[in-house]
């Protein structure tokens, strides 16, 4: 203890442990020159008697006001001095332990060792093999021996832009790398129903030193939580369950851990999303990943010739107008005399169209619009359809060869050309979210998208002509509604939205010579009774209420 005493009054002031003696000499030399330089000085009187081990009592005498006020100036500068020397030998020893254990933390995480779960590890990697050694169902038998080679080529080289066409819809791998404070995959984890997966990216960064480091990660419905490995000093608890928790003393030992966990699904879907939270201290995230069932891809074999008879097939709808459906065959063989034809028919009496590459389907009278599209599509063997209308005809700027080379080099579902003179129409269509009664539907005729890149003479669109080259299992896909029996064309490219590329182009023309005989326009021209079904169909099925031109 220091204690100051000047005129009968004393000023305490306690330290404790040894180094204060420097201090203690300090102060006093300090004093001793203060005094000295004073006038009527008194000399200063140390009096170390009665002081314990690391205990001293220093008492300065002073006999004026300013030798009390210079002496008091000394002993305030000697506790600084002091104390700065004590917080930086403090900041120094704590500085010195944080280094210690930001080492350990710094321990490399990828020379930590682990030990294989060869159970859990063995469902990581079931990749089953594909034997065909003893199947009573060999395909490629079936295959001649010389063709062989050369089918599995051209095969290989449709399964490739099938790939490159379908992948753009699959999520790729992203990881959010030292986020609040985690790292962990964010899109892109895909397991198969029954299957194991790897959690890749899961990092808890953290600079603070702590005594115990611990992170829960959880499932929600369809699957659990395991390990291929295990780490020393790293305590997991909740292996093959919904909720894992694991801990360590070494953040280094705990993200090496963290390395190895999987996830295997349980519970069966053909596409579904299992949400798993990953918590650290108070953070909290949700990493999505997809149960998805492996499904075949759907190729057309173009022919050893690639010939364009071998891609296409031209579809159409007739009714009562026999002689319409005859030019527009007589023009199609006119400049593709091997392209295959198919005919829906609901008229009456029927005429028989049969013909070589043609082939003519009856169906009931008045069967309907788009019932008897959905029958020609449904009879296409080729990768694209064309459709085009009873009455249009093919003329030498018809180049179905123009329409398909961008097919085959976007990722466009659906390209129209132009029909007559009238030049390339798109209209832009979309949904504008409306109220308990439904939504709109959007529509802004003559504006598009933008050009399609690589093709400038084609607009991104969402709706165009009844003349248009498309993918025959998009359309599949889209369907044609056949309660719409008289006229619809809106409807069709309304229930594609979102679902198909569509552009259109003016660089590919057809001729439209328009016949409407009065018995095709008793049946063609919709009546009250037709209108109000259909829109209070459209009205249900698709939650539309109105149709609003911008």
């Amino acid at each position: 203890m220091i204690s100051v005493v000047t005129s009968g009054t004393s000023r305490e002031f306690t330290f404790y442990g040894g180094t204060v003696v420097a201090y203690i000499r300090c102060c006093s030399i300090l004093s001793d020159i203060t005094l000295f330089l004073l006038p009527n000085k008194v000399g200063p009187v140390v009096d170390m008697t009665g002081t314990g081990p690391g205990k001293f009592r220093l008492k300065c005498w002073t006999g004026s006001l300013r030798q009390l006020m210079l002496a008091g100036v000394v002993v305030i500068v000697c506790l600084l001095i002091f104390g700065g020397h004590y917080q930086w030998k403090e900041i120094h020893r704590k500085s010195s332990s944080e280094l210690g254990k930001m080492d350990m933390i710094a321990e490399s995480v990828e020379n930590i060792p682990f030990t294989w779960r060869n159970e859990t590890l063995s469902l990581l990697h079931d990749k089953s093999q594909c034997d065909c050694s003893k199947s009573q169902h060999n395909l490629w038998k079936d295959v001649d021996e010389k063709d062989r080679a050369a089918t599995i080529e051209r095969r290989s080289k449709e399964l490739t832009k099938y790939n490159q066409r379908v992948e753009s819809s699959k999520e790729t791998l992203m990881i959010v790398d030292g986020a609040a404070p985690l790292s962990y995959p964010v899109r892109g984890l895909t397991v198969v129903p029954e299957g194991t997966v790897e959690l890749p990216g899961l990092v808890v960064l953290d600079e603070t030193a702590r005594q115990e480091y611990e992170v829960q990660l959880q499932t929600t419905d369809f699957g659990v939580l395991d390990t291929v490995a295990e780490v020393a000093q790293a305590q997991l608890e909740g292996l093959r369950t919904k909720s894992l928790t694991i801990r360590s003393k070494s953040l280094s030992r705990l993200n090496r851990q963290l390395q190895f966990i999987v996830y295997t699904n349980t519970v069966y879907d053909i596409d579904a999303t299992e949400i798993i939270t990953f918590r650290y201290l108070h953070h909290r995230v949700s990493i999505p990943l997809r149960i998805r069932v492996r499904t075949v891809p759907f190729l057309y074999d173009p022919g050893p010739d690639n010939d364009i008879s071998a891609k296409i097939t031209i579809i159409t709808k007739t009714f009562i107008r026999y002689a319409s459906i005859r030019k527009l065959l007589s023009s199609i063989r006119e400049f593709y005399p091997n392209i295959r034809v198919v005919v829906a028919d609901d008229s009456h009496p029927v005429e028989n169209l049969q013909a070589e590459n043609v082939d003519h389907f009856v169906m009931p009278f008045a069967a309907g619009w788009f019932a008897g599209r959905n029958l020609a599509v449904s009879q296409v063997t080729t990768p694209y359809l064309l459709w085009v209308d009873d009455d249009f005809v093919f003329v030498p700027e018809t180049k179905l060869e123009n329409l398909l080379e961008v097919l085959e080099n976007t990722k466009l579902d659906l390209v129209a050309g132009t029909v007559g003179r009238t030049g390339i129409r798109y209209t832009k269509m979309d949904i504008v979210p409306g109220d308990e009664n439904g939504d709109c539907l959007r529509i802004h005729d003559l504006h598009h998208w933008g050009p399609v890149p690589g093709f400038p003479q084609c607009r991104l669109s969402t709706r165009v002509t009844n003349f248009f080259l498309a993918r025959t299992d998009s359309v599949r896909a889209v369907g044609f509604d056949p309660v719409y029996t008289r006229s619809a064309h809106t409807q069709f490219f309304m229930a594609a939205i979102g679902r198909l590329r569509v552009a259109s182009c003016d660089h590919v023309r057809i001729d439209h010579v328009s016949d409407k005989p009065a018995e095709y326009k008793k049946f063609r021209n919709e009546g009250g009774d037709y209108t109000k079904v259909s829109q209070r169909h459209e009205f249900f099925k698709h939650s539309i209420q109105c149709w609003v031109n911008r």
